[in-house]
């Protein structure tokens, strides 16, 4: 079976090449359905606890060591580098990918047999190292990469998937332009769209900027609300900001924070934009550097009949004040992923499919 994975910052998710169609895994935790599995990795005591017994672990505070995002933490680590105590990071991130892989096969739902044939991605900038552990953990968990995209590659694929009518020969789109927001890492990347090739052009990054810092907003606004000073920074209470910021919608007013043992507070949206707005606009700088080097590449970013659009994609682009914020500076040039936490993995999946006729670098 052929699948790609997007071993992400904060979710990991795996979709399918079947039958010409890249449906995303759902898997069954409990009886409740998740369309990913938490990147997160937890110890109690001398057990190694990943995904959703991990979350869990972490909710319940009934573990001594915990990480938030496996893959923020080997981003740059050593492969024999210890990340937690008495495990590299090689054989975590080899034990996570393992979870994953006995997840596709047992409760999932998908008609997974092996072998797992696998497209994987890396982050545009990710050093060598990181693309070595990464492809190296795929094989010890026991998966049959068959290549590793660039992950705005990946995005660029599912981009044109969407719209293959309109980029057809005769179309003067040359490249689009993919801003990628995910839980700890922004990227965005130029990738050409000319014969189906999907070249990665000129890419920009902020290696640690995601998610997990609007997460770190939401925690202290609600610890000012409530008068905690200092402001808490324990994995479980990361993770309630975290589940707590999911819920924000264009139209919300008010965020409600529940902090467990420690309250629960309602939040001004307003006031947790403007304090998330330096991070938003530090993205934005990132952007304008990219497009200053398509300019040193004979291409105009201004010129709207080759761009084929600014593709949102990655699961800190539902926050709210991204997407407003974007829109206000390219305005139509805007266009939202229809998944944006799983435009990464369908497009993987796109380019593992034989009868999708990808050819990408």
């Amino acid at each position: 079976m052929k699948l790609g994975i997007d071993f992400g910052t904060t979710r990991t998710v795996v979709t399918a090449v079947d039958d010409a169609r890249h449906p995303v895994a759902s898997f069954d935790e409990g009886g409740e359905f998740h369309a990913y599995i938490p990147g997160i990795a937890a110890l109690r005591g001398r057990d190694l606890l990943l995904g959703w017994e991990a979350a869990r672990a972490q909710a319940e505070g009934t573990c001594e060591h915990a990480l938030r995002s496996i893959k923020r933490e080997i981003q740059t680590r050593m492969p024999d580098d210890e990340v937690l105590p008495g495990i590299t990071a090689l054989e975590l991130v080899t034990r996570f990918l393992g979870e994953v892989r006995t997840a596709i096969l047992t409760r999932s739902n998908l008609t997974a047999r092996d072998p797992l044939e696998v497209m994987i991605s890396a982050p545009a900038n990710a050093a060598s190292r990181q693309r070595w552990l990464t492809l190296e953990a795929f094989r010890a968990a026991g998966f049959h990469p068959i290549g590793l995209l660039n992950e705005p590659t990946a995005a660029a694929v599912e981009f044109a998937h969407h719209h293959l009518r309109e980029l057809g020969k005769k179309s003067p789109k040359r490249y689009v332009v993919v801003y990628d927001l995910g839980g700890g890492t922004f990227d965005t990347s130029a990738v050409s769209l000319e014969g189906r090739h999907f070249e990665l052009i000129a890419a920009e990054g902020i290696a640690r900027l995601g998610g997990d810092d609007f997460d770190e907003h939401v925690l202290d606004a609600a610890c000012t609300a409530l008068g905690i000073v200092p402001p808490l920074r324990d994995a479980a209470s990361l993770e309630r900001a975290r589940e707590a910021k999911e819920t924000l919608r264009a139209t919300s007013k008010k965020l409600l924070v529940d902090l467990g043992p420690h309250g629960t507070t309602a939040i001004d949206a307003g006031l947790l934009y403007l304090h998330c707005e330096p991070l938003i606009e530090r993205t934005i700088a990132q952007t304008d550097l990219l497009f200053d080097k398509l300019r040193t590449r004979g291409i105009d970013p201004d010129d709207p009949r080759e761009l084929g659009g600014i593709y949102l994609v990655g699961g800190a682009a539902a926050f709210p004040a991204v997407a407003k914020r974007l829109r206000a500076r390219f305005g139509k040039k805007l266009q939202l992923a229809p998944q944006p936490f799983a435009a990464t993995a369908i497009g993987l999946a796109i380019a593992a499919d034989p009868e999708a006729h990808v050819m990408s670098r």
